[in-house]
């Protein structure tokens, strides 16, 4: 073939490559707006995350309680000499609140609730109150709340109610604690002075301070741990200035229901309902209000008159107001008479169930 001839050629061949080219379209950016098919991303790596777990952080006490001082403590009623019959010896008197409970359904008895004395103490700060059980473990595997309750104004209706639940330790611990208030002055039914039931209120209905939740103001208000003199004292601490120089006080140990919106407990079971922990009540055993034990109330900052709703009975020092012998040759034994005030009524549960119970009516000696 003739150069000319396939110079021709090659031209014709790269001017015939050049036009194809050209008339083959552009792969699109992206999808018409009418298509079906997903537009794909392109794949991006997953870097772990290096971002630690977020953490609650501690709370940062600045006040901390000392030694509890040495209270007077009150007696309260307790069951231990009569469980094995499966009953309480006396002590509880449903009308007026005073429930000695430490028992299941089942009426077995738990020393652990049982209530054997209580009373408070205070330094310049704090003041303390300390309740001393039967038995000897608070921490308890069926889980006890105890509580303190606060009457701030003296008519029987709970205020504030302080509350600590397991685990306890010798130390101090703010974080076991939860305070409720009442807000509409129904913790006591209608009337402080006897079992309103059926009452439909809502006790203590709002929880103001709980450390652990970060609920509250001062996480430094209240306290609580096991007595390091003896595992049977469960000791509370709360601040001088919160509560005030003038109240009156009860306590209570609570295994079994443990819903502070429904006390007074008594206003919210008929006495048919809860049961009783004494053989010769005819609601006789307990029903729905078992494994509980409360006490009455302690004046702290005024001199008590006696007729304060659910205010102890002054324990008057055992006096011998007789003498009596057993036997012609038995031992003489003395008759104690535990009085509430010297020649007249009080309204309140006899500490040891004599006289005319739950009326306690002094004998003169």
């Amino acid at each position: 073939m003739r150069p000319a001839n396939l110079l021709f050629l090659l031209s014709l061949a790269l001017l015939l490559t050049a036009c194809s080219i050209l008339a083959t379209p552009s792969a699109p950016t992206s999808l018409p707006a009418n298509s079906s098919q997903p537009v794909q991303s392109p794949p991006t790596e997953t870097m772990p995350s290096t971002m630690p777990p977020t953490e609650t952080p501690a709370l940062n006490h600045q006040a901390f309680p000392v030694a509890a001082l040495q209270p007077q403590l009150y007696p309260d009623v307790i069951s231990k000499d009569t469980a094995p019959e499966k009953r309480a010896p006396f002590g509880d008197s449903y009308k007026i609140n005073r429930l000695e409970r430490p028992f299941t359904q089942e009426m077995v008895y738990i020393p652990d609730l049982d209530i054997f004395d209580f009373g408070i103490s205070q330094d310049d700060t704090w003041y303390y109150v300390s309740i001393r059980l039967v038995g000897g473990n608070p921490n308890n595997e069926m889980g006890i709340l105890y509580a303190v309750e606060l009457d701030l104004d003296r008519d029987g209706f709970g205020n504030y109610l302080i509350t600590a639940m397991p685990p306890f330790s010798e130390t101090w611990s703010a974080e076991i604690i939860k305070i409720y208030a009442d807000t509409n002055h129904d913790t006591a039914g209608i009337s402080s002075k006897q079992s309103d039931a059926p009452y439909n209120g809502n006790g203590f209905d709002k929880l103001i301070h709980s450390p652990a939740e970060r609920i509250g103001d001062d996480p430094d208000l209240a306290w609580a741990r096991l007595s390091p003199q003896s595992s049977s004292i469960v000791e509370f601490a709360f601040k001088k200035s919160w509560a005030g120089v003038s109240f009156m006080y009860g306590v209570l140990a609570d295994g079994g229901l443990q819903d502070v919106t429904k006390l007074d407990y008594v206003d919210t079971f008929t006495e048919r309902e809860a049961g009783s922990p004494d053989k010769k009540n005819q609601f006789y055993p307990l029903k729905a209000l078992f494994a509980v034990d409360n006490t009455c109330y302690q004046a702290l900052g005024f001199v008590a008159t006696g007729f304060e709703p659910k205010i102890c009975p002054v324990i008057v020092p055992p006096t011998q107001t007789a003498q009596k012998e057993k036997a012609p040759s038995g031992p003489v034994t003395p008759e104690v008479d535990y009085c509430t005030s010297i020649g007249r009524p009080n309204p309140g549960n006899c500490p040891y169930g004599w006289a005319d119970a739950p009326y306690c009516v002094c004998i003169p000696g």
